[in-house]
């Protein structure tokens, strides 16, 4: 509820924005002509920035698809990119684990931390209202993001095996030294 509270928000505040300039006829005119290009510069960045970082995990990682993944959490597009670091993030509506994720997880945490990761695809499910934070300033913390991504995964699959897979991932990093590890 929070959630679409902090979208509709958003959404009031930039349908608001054409609405108060033109409205004005005073020195401040000059602000929101500048926050029209800025808006204008961070909707083309926030449109190009998924398309630069997939061709950059492909030129540096390399990616596959994979559809046991998919099936397994319900999502759409999951793909593998080879990493031994364990790593999960969504990128839009896609997303992304390493092969160093699968490497740690047995089968329930792994669907554990890709229905956190569903979470993410279903808030990304409009990209554009998902980035509408940096055009109107309203905050929303990205660690209350993640807790809310935390509940619907133990709900769907318990916080005993969320817990248990966090467990893995932070044991991984505070055991491992990260010189130790070969960066490809």
């Amino acid at each position: 509820m929070g959630l679409r509270f902090y979208w509709l928000a958003n959404v009031f505040a930039l349908i608001n924005a054409p609405v108060v300039f033109f409205s004005m006829s005073c020195d401040m005119l000059w602000f929101m002509k500048v926050y029209f290009i800025y808006a204008i510069m961070a909707i083309a960045l926030m449109l190009l920035a998924p398309t630069v970082y997939k061709v950059y995990l492909m030129r540096v990682y390399g990616y596959e698809r994979d559809r046991d993944l998919e099936e397994l959490a319900g999502i759409e597009k999951v793909y593998v990119f080879n990493s031994a670091l364990p790593k999960a993030f969504t990128l839009g509506r896609e997303v992304f684990i390493s092969a160093g994720m699968l490497d740690i997880l047995d089968g329930e945490e792994l669907k554990a931390v890709l229905t956190h990761e569903k979470f993410h695809v279903a808030q990304n499910a409009t990209p554009l209202l998902g980035r509408l934070k940096v055009l109107t300033f309203l905050p929303i913390s990205p660690e209350k993001l993640e807790i809310m991504a935390d509940e619907y995964a133990a709900s769907i699959v318990g916080k005993e095996v969320l817990e248990s897979a966090k467990k893995k991932i932070t044991e991984f990093y505070s055991t491992v030294e990260l010189g130790e590890i070969e960066y490809v």
